[in-house]
Parts: C-alpha cells; structure tokens; sequence
C-alpha cells in the first residue's frame, strides 16, 4: 500500500472514528435527557399528587371544621325556645284546616312524640292531640303552652320531655328538670288548666348511657313531686326498656340510638295506654 493510500486510510478513520464518537454522544446526550426529562415528570407527578393530597386535606379540614361548627350552633341555637317556631306555626296552621275537639288527651314534648308514627291507633279509642316539636325541653313547652297546650282545652296532659334537657351542652342537672317539670306544671295551674298532668318518665337511651343516671335521678325527683301534688301523675316506661340485668335493650332503638322503633313504641304504649283507660278517657276522635 502506498503511502497516500496510508494517510487516505488514516484520515477515514480519523473521520469514521469522530462520526461514530459525535453519534454516541448525541445518543447518550439524546439518553441522558429523556432519562432526566422522565425523571423531572415523574416528581412532578408526584409533586402534583402531594399538591392534591394536600389541597383535599385542607378542604377536608374546612369541611369537617365548619360541620363542627354548624353542629355546635344547632345544639346551641336548639337551647332557645325560639328555635321551633316554624314547628309551632306549623300547628297552628293545621288548626285552622283541621280542628282539634275540645276534651282530648292532649300529647306534648319533644322527639317521642314527634315521631310517634301511629300515636292516636296506639292510644285508642283514647282521643289524642299530637303536638311534639323538635327536640323540645321541657322548659320549651312552657314557654309555648299558650299556643299548644292551652287552646286545646285538653281533658288530660301528657308531657314527654325531659331527655333533651339532660342532654343539653349546658350540662343541666336532674334537679333544673325538676324545676322545669314544676314550673311547667304550676304555670298551667296558674292559667285555669285543672286537668290532670301526667309526666312519662325520661327513657333510657343506648346512645346516652351515661346519662342514664342523671336520668333515673331526675325520674325520682319529678315522682317524688308529683306524689305530693294534685292530679299530677308519674307513668314509669322506663323499666320495661331495660333487660334482667338492668342493661338498656338495644333492640327498642334505631340506628342512631336515640329514636325508638316500632318495638320500643309498643313499649311506651304499653305503659302509657292502660293508665288513660282506666282514668276514662275516651269517645272522640284523635287530631294529630
């Protein structure tokens, strides 16, 4: 071989050799980038997912925090009387479209009544007035006895309150129970009611447990009461809601362990229903 052929040889190589090496660098460049490129999307990915787990959490927060709000503000707004008044109105407007008869037994309080699907079939052929709003204490019903207990002209009073009392977040106490129930009851007598009242006592209630005590000294204290009084009557309907060991039976209650079902209903008719019959109570029809 010549020596131009040499140098020829050696300048193809020196070119072959730069082109492979210029090649392999923009493949490793061309690698390196997509490497990268793949690596800057995938933490940004993540960085996005972190960003949306974050942002939901803050919603969450938000919402929980103003769920805990609105709660407190129900419980709070609740303690006031006032608070019903859509639920009074609302009587008072079927008043007008269906008169209740004078001479009724007449059923007021709170979420037992209210919820009390078939009260006026439970009670026959004791005629009834419905009148249960909210989740009224008694104090509520005093404060509204002019525009729901005193127009009726009942011929009897059965108040069923007395557990939202308990239960109120200002922590009232067996004895501002008996104080209600007292006031209640001598405020009907200072307006010319002269028909007996009977007090249903405060049931036990799965999900108030440990109210339960509160419960069972505030019964004593309104039957120790009303004994001295006259035509005042306390129906005990808390024994039979309780199993042989003196636990509070799960199966009288919904879900929520607070509203009765159709079990526990038959239970509070079954305490109260004999007590009407046998006062002699009867003869006209119920008004819900």
């Amino acid at each position: 071989m010549t020596r131009f052929m040499r140098v020829i040889h050696v300048f193809a190589l020196r070119h072959l050799l730069k082109t492979w090496m210029a090649r392999t660098s923009r493949a490793m460049t061309c690698f390196l980038s997509a490497t990268h490129a793949h690596r800057e999307a995938h933490e940004n990915r993540g960085a996005r997912m972190r960003r949306m787990l974050v942002t939901l959490g803050v919603f969450a927060s938000i919402g929980v925090i103003a769920l805990f709000a609105f709660l407190i503000y129900v419980l709070l707004a609740s303690g006031d009387p006032k608070y019903w008044e859509g639920e009074i109105a609302a009587f008072e407007r079927r008043d007008v479209s269906n008169p209740p008869p004078p001479g009724a037994v007449l059923f007021v309080g709170g979420r037992d009544v209210r919820l009390w699907p078939r009260l006026a079939e439970d009670m026959a052929p004791v005629p009834v007035i419905q009148r249960g709003f909210g989740g009224a204490q008694i104090s509520h019903v005093t404060y509204y006895i002019h525009r729901v207990v005193l127009p009726y002209h009942p011929r009897a009073v059965v108040v069923m309150a007395g557990d939202a009392d308990l239960a109120d977040v200002y922590g009232r106490r067996p004895e501002d129970v008996l104080d209600d129930f007292r006031t209640l009851a001598l405020s009907l007598r200072a307006e010319g009611l002269v028909a007996p009242i009977y007090f249903v006592s405060i049931r036990p209630q799965p999900a108030r447990k440990e109210r339960w005590y509160g419960a069972q000294r505030a019964n004593a204290l309104v039957a120790d009461f009303v004994a001295g009084q006259r035509d005042m009557y306390f129906i005990d309907a808390s024994a039979a809601m309780l199993d042989g060991q003196g636990n509070i039976r799960d199966d009288l209650h919904r879900w929520d362990g607070l509203t009765l079902n159709e079990r526990g209903y038959a239970v509070l008719t079954a305490a109260i229903r004999p007590v009407l019959i046998d006062a002699g109570y009867g003869g006209l029809r119920s008004t819900r």
